[in-house]
């Protein structure tokens, strides 16, 4: 983290300068007079134990932990990244695309095939001649120009003929007036998620669909195979689009709920019997990101177990990432590193501890409570009073 503040003429010079030797805790108002808001607010969102070594952290990997595989993926981004954003198709930044893209009512290599296209990674011949990967860069169907993401999926004489007997050329032809490249125009369709009226599909599904079957079409003419009409690919692509709208929708699933654990055992946050035994909510003002949300609420939760006096417990949580860390003896860099630390330490003190994974419909209760947290801003410990009318009382007020 780098400071933005400037030195000025302050006489703190060591961090631990900044911590209340009292609590071993942040010293608010210190670090908020010496440093500006925006510093203040990031140093206080770290969290601290005081007697825990440094350790070094791997800034690639979001466990903190070095690996092979991110130092590779690191290592291509510094060296490929920048050339390909310059490539042909660019790089599609808008998360709003995205989330369209992965929406749409189609079969995943469908979906595959459009992130390909916005990406500009479809193996046209003159994207592979600018590689030097072939030497000729033509359409192979039309001979018409350069075989672009564009000419593919839009210009080429056959693709033209397709998209007119379905009748959205006019719509096509209007989005090619400027000058760009195919995979803006793609990305253009997905952004808008315009409706086909007639049709009863989005634009974007039928470009996608459309594009999918035009280049299979064209690796069919390639190998010299025969290839239907541009009328009857037109009557195809619909055909498919429609079918892929009725085929992908919303399957009912089974709701997997919170079961009860073993006989003397209790559950993070109900006994044997399903009764609530104890809660608790926690407002904490500093907070880097989700995960370290997750870990203050494990470390608070085995607390409040150890408070009531439990000692065989099962901790459930919907965040992956928890349980992975505490199956591995609670070790990790990421910036929640002191949370964990403080965690197994009350995790080792337990007779019989495990921790397993669930969905958050089976995890509504933590919800509930963190949403209390951030309404009412307020630190609650429910033990003997019960967590419902304690609830209605607060919201009646």
């Amino acid at each position: 983290m780098k400071i933005q503040t400037p030195r000025g003429n302050n006489i703190v010079t060591r961090v631990d300068d900044l911590i209340n030797p009292v609590d071993s805790t942040w010293d608010a108002d210190l670090v908020q007079s010496i440093f500006w808001g925006v510093d203040a607010s990031r140093i206080l969102q770290i969290p601290i134990t005081s007697g825990r070594e440094d350790c070094v952290a791997w800034h690639y990997n979001r466990s903190g932990m070095f690996s092979v595989k991110s130092a590779y993926h690191g290592q291509w981004k510094r060296t490929f990244g920048a050339r390909l954003n310059m490539a042909q198709g660019g790089s599609v930044s808008n998360v709003q695309v995205w989330k369209n893209l992965w929406k749409l009512q189609v079969p995943g290599k469908v979906k595959i095939f459009g992130w390909r296209a916005l990406q500009g990674l479809i193996p046209c011949r003159a994207i592979l001649a600018n590689k030097h990967i072939i030497n000729e860069g033509a359409c192979p169907v039309c001979r018409n120009g350069a075989e672009d993401i564009k000419h593919i999926m839009f210009t080429c004489d056959r693709v033209r003929a397709v998209w007119k007997s379905i009748g959205v050329w006019e719509k096509i032809n209007s989005l090619l007036e400027t000058d760009r490249s195919g995979s803006i125009v793609l990305e253009e369709v997905i952004r808008r998620g315009e409706q086909i009226h007639g049709l009863g599909i989005v634009f974007a599904e039928l470009m996608l669909t459309g594009g999918w079957l035009l280049w299979w079409e064209r690796r069919q003419f390639v190998h010299g195979e025969n290839i239907q009409s541009p009328s009857r690919s037109g009557l195809s692509i619909i055909s498919l689009a429609k079918n892929y709208k009725l085929a992908t929708k919303q399957e009912s699933r089974l709701r997997q709920g919170w079961r009860k654990p073993p006989e003397n055992f209790l559950k993070l946050n109900r006994d044997e019997l399903g009764g609530m035994v104890a809660a608790t909510n926690t407002y904490i003002p500093h907070l880097v990101d989700a995960p370290m949300a997750e870990a203050f609420a494990l470390k608070e939760g085995i607390m409040l177990d150890q408070h009531i006096g439990g000692n065989r417990i099962i901790v459930q949580s919907d965040c992956m990432d928890i349980v992975e860390i505490m199956r591995n003896g609670g070790f990790t860099a990421n910036s929640a590193a002191a949370i964990y630390d403080e965690s197994h330490t009350v995790w080792c003190g337990f007779q019989e501890i495990s921790i397993e994974h669930c969905n958050r419909d089976a995890n509504q209760v933590a919800h509930e409570l963190a949403r209390r947290a951030l309404y009412t801003k307020e630190n609650c410990i429910w033990d003997d009073d019960p967590l419902v009318s304690s609830w209605m009382r607060c919201r009646m007020m």
